[in-house]
């Protein structure tokens, strides 16, 4: 496989000023980016209940996804409420799946070239899966978004990241939007943010920006990346999973981070012209897309 993601399926509840909308979500669901822009095999480990959806296992059945990794155990998917107002969006959460573990990742998974781990909260996914990963020299990634928030009272809040070095030694790519970001690191600059986290293992950062593009840093080089603007914008909810996904499988192929970060962005303003992770673009949209900021 090209792509294993880790993490869990969400059974997502979208509510805009507009619409209350049911639909897949969580890291793992949007990895169909992956065999939509013609990765060469893309699977998922994910852990979800007894009342998770038909139609869901439909959708990802026939996404072109490996779901040899999907484990049903015990009753309860992670299920999250997303609102959105004209404030940005809060979420609160009304289940939590079991935690996915070490024997979760099954030997077909161990020869992949890419391992990208989407947490939804810290609690997610065991840390020996990170170096079970790490057999064979693959790319790790990591979004970090799970390690920086808390359920209370069913809420999600915003909380300490206690000892990142832990989790990012493990990793070669880590992607943050820029408020995590400022929320994990208490630096004086983004720069310096960045700095500490390569000086703890990682050789790539990721820092989206919402409607501002995004930056991708390495050790050597700061390369701004602009936003990519869609037909239309309908739901942000998994563009950050889409734009981390589209990067790693353009910079394996590529190496070149500039070139990967636009392919990254081009793919998340597809996934932000859909609720849900539905009508994915094939390679040929994306780089049709992408040729006017190249």
């Amino acid at each position: 496989m090209e792509l294993v993601v880790i993490g869990h399926l969400s059974r997502d509840c979208i509510v805009t000023p507009e619409a209350r909308i049911e639909t897949l979500g969580g890291g793992p669901a949007y990895a169909m980016i992956a065999p939509a822009v013609g990765a060469m095999g893309a699977g998922i480990v994910s852990c979800i209940g007894s009342d998770f959806e038909d139609v869901y296992l439909e959708i990802l059945q026939n996404s072109g996804l490996d779901l040899s990794g999907l484990h049903v155990k015990g009753m309860k998917s992670t299920r999250f409420i997303n609102e959105y107002d004209f404030e940005g969006r809060s979420q609160c959460v009304e289940a939590i799946a079991e935690p996915v573990v070490p024997e979760d990742i099954l030997p077909q998974h161990l020869g992949a070239s890419i391992y990208h781990f989407s947490p939804l909260t810290a609690a997610d996914i065991d840390d020996g899966c990170y170096s079970k990963a790490r057999m064979g020299g693959p790319l790790v990634s990591l979004d970090a978004q799970g390690y920086l928030r808390d359920i209370v009272d069913g809420c999600v809040v915003e909380k300490e990241w206690k000892n990142p070095s832990r989790i990012l030694s493990l990793v070669d790519v880590v992607k943050f939007n820029e408020l995590e970001l400022s929320a994990a690191f208490d630096a004086q600059s983004e720069l310096s943010a960045v700095t500490e986290i390569l000086e703890l293992g990682p050789r790539i950062v990721l820092v989206t920006r919402s409607r501002k593009g995004s930056t991708v840093y390495t050790r050597n080089t700061q390369m701004d990346i602009p936003l990519v603007l869609g037909s239309e914008s309908a739901d942000s909810t998994g563009s950050g999973d889409v734009y981390a996904m589209g990067f790693l499988l353009e910079y394996i192929r590529t190496g070149d981070v500039k070139r990967a970060g636009l392919f990254g962005a081009t793919c998340s303003s597809f996934n932000a012209q859909t609720h849900g992770p539905i009508g994915m673009p094939s390679r040929k949209q994306v780089e049709d897309r992408m040729k006017v900021y190249l």
